[in-house]
């Protein structure tokens, strides 16, 4: 071994080739006959759920148009109904019977009509998204997410950490495992200690969350805007928030270690792990609208039967128990049509994203219910990706003592950012909104 080349355990680099290859020889999903078959099931699914869609039911209709109402009225708890009272329960009964009259409309309109319709629908959100994902697609291809791992690389400078974490930084959007095993070695020939070994693998953690985040991020955001917008700034901020303090704490333990011991610690000048080239901008069109035609074949295959399928429920009554059983605070935020956006997004990002652009172009939900169900299913299913995924990345490669500090760190944290969030989401509500 070369002199100043990073000591890669044979796992991380068999881990990195596993990457590259499968990368390179993963076969678009419309060249297997299995996936092709779906997108067949998936659209006579589509098909079905159109024709058969039930229209929603009225006096459920009519009763939440004046409930909302009411509740957005200030007065709303006078025994006496005031004028503007009964103006906006007027107002929205007219509302109600202009929506009942709008679905007798549609209930009469012919198999083609519907079809047509909800192919115009279809294929604005497609158009959208797929165009968010072709741009994401170059941002990767030219590495321009690379800016990231060099501010990233500064401050683990400024906080004494040794130079092997700054070269791992870049690994970890490529490959969180390998960045590990790049720690784990050097951590296990005394090269760094076992302090910033977890900080190491704390940042290669939040790294690999934004790689992976970035890659749905665009066509989130294509499909519902703002939301989606605020829901990744908060996942992001909240999690550099931590990472920054963990490069405080390792300053400051350094120092404290350094002044006790009266000697500083060595930096060995390691070289960084060869990188993958910037693609030329022919191949970087070429594989940005390979993987915008494969997620919109996916978003065929999973999305619209998911998209129909909530609303089916919707319109046909099956989540009513929530309007009837829950305390009305919190139907008040949280409507039952939030339900379909959590379950949803327990299948993705792009799905829980489809189902909220669906209901919000039919004015079901707002912005902020659809931020607001986002945040509740990414906390719901914390615990869950907890332990399907993160914990045993990390037993795989770190000590179980280093795993469990690393993975519950970095967990309770987003944890904790998102139902900060939340709350933060709600009190806006009852502010400015209900």
């Amino acid at each position: 071994m070369q002199t100043g080349r990073i000591p890669v355990s044979d796992y991380g680099q068999e881990n990195m080739k596993g990457t590259h290859a499968s990368s390179r020889g993963k076969r678009p999903p419309w060249k297997r006959p299995g996936h092709l078959l779906w997108f067949l099931l998936a659209i006579l699914a589509a098909g079905w759920l159109t024709l058969h869609m039930p229209a929603p039911q009225g006096s459920r209709s009519s009763s939440g148009s004046v409930s909302a109402t009411a509740a957005r009225s200030p007065h709303s708890i006078s025994p006496q109904p005031s004028t503007d009272q009964r103006f906006s329960v007027e107002q929205g009964s007219d509302r109600s019977q202009s929506s009942s009259q709008l679905v007798s409309g549609k209930s009469s309109l012919s198999s083609a009509e519907r079809i047509l319709a909800r192919l115009k629908t279809f294929g604005r959100l497609f158009s959208i998204v797929g165009l968010a994902a072709f741009l994401g697609g170059i941002i990767e291809g030219r590495r321009w997410y690379m800016h990231l791992a060099r501010c990233m690389g500064r401050l683990t400078r400024m906080a004494r950490l040794p130079e092997i974490v700054g070269v791992a930084m870049p690994t970890a959007l490529c490959s969180n495992a390998a960045a590990n095993s790049m720690l784990v070695a050097s951590h296990a020939e005394g090269m760094i200690r076992n302090s910033a070994l977890i900080a190491g693998g704390m940042i290669n953690s939040y790294l690999a969350y934004i790689s992976h985040s970035v890659r749905v991020m665009y066509p989130v955001i294509g499909a519902i805007g703002l939301p989606g917008l605020l829901y990744f700034s908060v996942q992001f901020t909240g999690g550099f928030l931590v990472i920054l303090g963990v490069l405080l704490w390792n300053r400051h333990h350094v120092s404290r270690l350094e002044s006790q011991a009266g000697k500083l610690d060595s930096h060995t000048p390691w070289m960084p792990y060869d990188e993958s080239p910037i693609l030329p901008w022919k191949q970087v069109f070429q594989k940005a609208a390979l993987r915008a035609a494969a997620l919109l074949f996916r978003m065929t295959c999973l999305t619209v039967p998911i998209m129909l399928g909530m609303e089916w429920l919707l319109k046909s009554g099956a989540l009513d128990f929530w309007d009837h059983h829950v305390p009305e605070q919190i139907t008040r935020f949280f409507p039952s049509e939030l339900l379909s956006i959590v379950a949803a997004q327990m299948g993705g990002l792009v799905q829980s994203a489809a189902v909220s652009a669906n209901l919000h172009a039919q004015g079901l939900v707002d912005n902020a219910q659809i931020l607001l169900a986002m945040l509740v299913a990414s906390a719901v299913g914390n615990p869950i990706r907890t332990l399907r995924r993160n914990l045993p990345s990390a037993l795989g490669i770190f000590r179980p003592g280093t795993a469990l500090i690393i993975v519950s760190g970095m967990q309770l944290s987003r944890l904790l950012t998102t139902l900060v969030a939340t709350i933060l989401v709600i009190l806006f509500m009852h502010s400015f909104l209900y």
